[in-house]
């Protein structure tokens, strides 16, 4: 059975069980039929700019990523990966599926690709680096996207194996179920790689628009007292975007090089730090509102100027737009567009990227810092 995936042009058939063992010739044998179904002499091109290995945890994650993975693809071929490591397989110990799909481009020609699934229960989640290893195409870049909500290098054996097999390694801190301890540990471990590896947040992504948008209103030639006097910063977010609003102001103070002196949880869904600025000590708020998106909702900085008060105040209007309303310049809000990037768009953009973010890793040294805070 075909299906034509809704706003794609990607064409996939149902994947097909197989042996573990047979993985490679199954693939083939799909490839040989495709060819043979072709009508009208049309040429099948077999195109793949990378591997994509990707780990999830359970098959409700993995029907999610399938839905994403065809944005993905259509941007950027690639053999895929599916593992799942606390599946149920329904009788081996280990259950393997393959599918291939394509889309028609101007000349006419069809790029295809295709994509491994390999499903494992806890027991033998162990066998899923050994089995992507052998899978993947040499020569052609490898990319790591953990998807699981376990914090990488918590994760063990597993994470540590397949990183190994990759050049770049795409996480999402979004839903993790210990942020705090999550932070540390994941920034640490980036901290270690030594330039080895790309390693990338798509958190840092998500907050684009934020950065942008603070950068312009903080800029010293449109609000020249506010970076000397600021005193305050509060950060609204829903539900499981504590680590948004982490990274956001762990950018902020190293960019700035603020100094962190203090952090703390005053109730389960509220949390502060104190930052050094020269002779200037900064509190920055942090709540999570009790329902909404996992995203930012409002940015509020406050200045005390010898002259005034300063305020500017950055909010979410809807999934589109986002309001800046400042007290030191005159005139109504503005209002600018800031729609929320789908997780598949986060994904194809980092694959074309394979250097590292030094801003990213000076956050992501700061956030440590934070976390540390919280453990004196």
């Amino acid at each position: 059975m075909i299906h034509h995936l809704s706003d794609s042009k990607i064409v996939t058939q149902n994947p097909k069980k197989v042996r573990i063992a047979n993985i490679e010739s199954e693939l083939d044998g799909l490839w040989s039929q495709f060819n043979e179904n072709i009508s009208g002499g049309e040429t099948v091109m077999r195109a793949c700019m990378s591997n994509i290995i990707i780990y999830c945890d359970t098959p409700a994650e993995a029907k999610v990523i399938s839905q994403e993975l065809m944005a993905i693809v259509d941007a950027h071929p690639a053999r895929v990966l599916l593992l799942v490591g606390k599946g149920k397989p329904k009788k081996e110990t280990l259950e393997g599926f393959v599918s291939i799909y394509y889309t028609t481009v101007a000349d006419g020609l069809q790029v295809c690709g295709e994509r491994i699934d390999v499903v494992a229960t806890s027991e033998t989640a162990g066998r899923l680096p050994s089995v992507a290893r052998s899978q993947l195409i040499g020569d052609l870049p490898t990319a790591l996207w953990w998807a699981s909500r376990q914090t990488p290098p918590d994760a063990g054996d597993v994470f540590f194996e397949l990183a190994e097999l990759a050049d770049q390694i795409i996480y999402d801190n979004m839903g993790w179920i210990n942020p705090i301890k999550g932070v540390a540990t994941m920034t640490r471990w980036v901290a270690s790689q030594q330039d080895e590896q790309v390693v990338y947040n798509l958190a840092w992504r998500r907050a684009a628009i934020w950065r942008k948008l603070v950068s312009q209103v903080l800029d010293p030639c449109v609000a020249p007292e506010a970076l000397s006097s600021l005193r305050l910063i509060e950060i609204d977010h829903g539900p499981h975007a504590l680590a948004i609003s982490w990274l956001l102001v762990g950018w902020l103070a190293g960019q700035l090089k603020w100094k962190p002196i203090e952090g703390k949880a005053l109730t389960d869904s509220e949390m502060i730090w104190r930052f050094q600025n020269g002779n200037q000590i900064i509190k920055v708020v942090a709540r999570r509102l009790p329902k909404g998106e996992p995203l930012l909702y409002r940015l509020l900085f406050d200045w005390k100027h010898p002259e005034h008060q300063g305020r500017t105040c950055l909010k979410r209007l809807d999934s589109e737009r986002i309001s800046i309303e400042e007290t030191h310049t005159a005139g109504a809000s503005r209002v600018f567009s800031a729609q929320t990037p789908k997780r598949s768009s986060l994904v194809s953009a980092q694959l074309a990227h394979r250097e590292r973010d030094k801003i990213l890793e000076k956050a992501l040294q700061v956030s440590n810092t934070m976390a540390d805070l919280f453990h004196k």
